[in-house]
C-alpha cells in the first residue's frame, strides 16, 4: 500500500512539475519576447500616446508576473491534493482486500518459514546457549527482568515505568555481580585523550572517526568498553531444562 502511494505520489508530482516547466518556458519563449516588442513599439510613439499606453502595458507585465509565480503554487496543490485523495481511495480498496490481496499470505509464509529455520537454534544443547539461558535464568530470579521485558508497557504512565524500572535496575545489577565481574577494557576516563599502540586487539578497541595510516592512534576515549574478568554462574535446579528460564507456578487450592 506504501509503495503504491508513493508511486502515485512521484507521478503527479512529475507531473506538474513538467507542467509548470512547461508554463516557465512557454512564458519565457513567447510572452517575454510579445512584452519587450510592445515596450519597444511604446517607446517608439509620441510622448502622449506613450502616456495612455504604459498603463495598460503595465499591467500586462504585472499579469505576466503573476502567472509565473501561481501556475506552478497552483499545480503543485492540485497535483498534491489528487494523490492525497487517490490514496485514501486506495486505503480503502485495501481495507476491504480488493486490493493485492495475494500478498498477505506470502508475508505470513515467509515470516512462518523463517521462525522455523530459527528454531532448531533456539533449543540446542550448546554450552553457550546453556550459559546464556542461565545467565537470563539468573537476572529473572534477582530482578524479575523476563517479566519487565516481555510486559507491554504502553499503558503505564512514564512515573510508575520509572519507579519500577529503578528496583529492576537495583536487583538486576546484585544479581549480575554475584556471578560475573566486569572490568573497563580501557583504564582512562571517558573524554580523555589516549594513545591506541600498536597491536592493539581490534576486539577489545574499535577505532571511529577520520583513520589514516597505522598506529599508533591519538584520539578521544568515547567509551571505557567492558570486559569480563570473572564469570561464576551457579548450577540450575537439578532437574531442571536450561531452556526453561523461570518455571510456572500453580497454587494448589483446598479442596473441601
Amino acid at each position: 500500500m506504501k509503495k503504491i502511494v508513493a508511486i502515485t505520489f512521484l507521478t503527479v508530482i512529475l507531473t506538474m512539475s513538467a507542467l509548470a516547466g512547461g508554463a516557465y518556458l512557454g512564458a519565457k519563449n513567447y510572452i517575454d519576447p510579445t512584452l519587450r516588442d510592445i515596450n519597444k513599439a511604446v517607446a517608439a510613439i509620441q510622448p502622449e500616446a506613450q502616456k495612455r499606453l504604459m498603463p495598460h502595458v503595465r499591467e500586462l507585465q504585472a499579469l505576466r508576473d503573476l502567472g509565473t509565480f501561481y501556475i506552478p503554487s497552483v499545480l503543485f496543490l492540485a497535483g498534491l491534493t489528487a494523490t492525497l485523495v487517490l490514496s485514501l481511495f486506495l486505503r480503502r480498496l485495501t481495507d476491504r482486500g480488493a486490493v493485492i490481496p495475494e500478498e498477505r499470505p506470502g508475508r505470513v509464509q515467509v515470516e512462518s518459514s523463517a521462525e522455523e529455520e530459527r528454531a532448531p537454534e533456539a533449543v540446542a544443547d550448546d554450552p553457550m546457549h546453556i550459559g546464556a539461558c542461565r545467565l537470563m535464568s539468573i537476572l529473572q530470579d534477582g530482578g524479575r527482568l523476563i517479566d519487565f521485558l516481555q510486559e507491554d508497557i504502553t499503558g503505564y504512565p512514564d512515573a510508575q515505568i520509572g519507579a519500577a524500572v529503578r528496583y529492576i535496575h537495583d536487583d538486576c545489577r546484585d544479581a549480575l555481580r554475584e556471578c560475573i565481574t566486569l572490568a573497563p577494557v580501557m583504564s582512562e576516563n571517558e573524554g580523555e585523550a589516549v594513545v591506541v599502540s600498536e597491536g592493539f586487539d581490534p576486539s577489545e578497541i574499535r577505532l571511529t572517526g577520520h583513520i589514516t595510516g597505522g598506529p599508533p592512534f591519538e584520539g578521544i576515549l568515547q567509551h571505557s568498553g567492558w570486559k569480563v574478568t570473572r564469570i561464576g554462574l551457579p548450577a540450575p535446579p537439578k532437574g531442571q531444562k536450561h531452556t526453561v528460564i523461570v518455571p510456572a507456578e500453580v497454587e494448589i487450592c483446598e479442596t473441601t
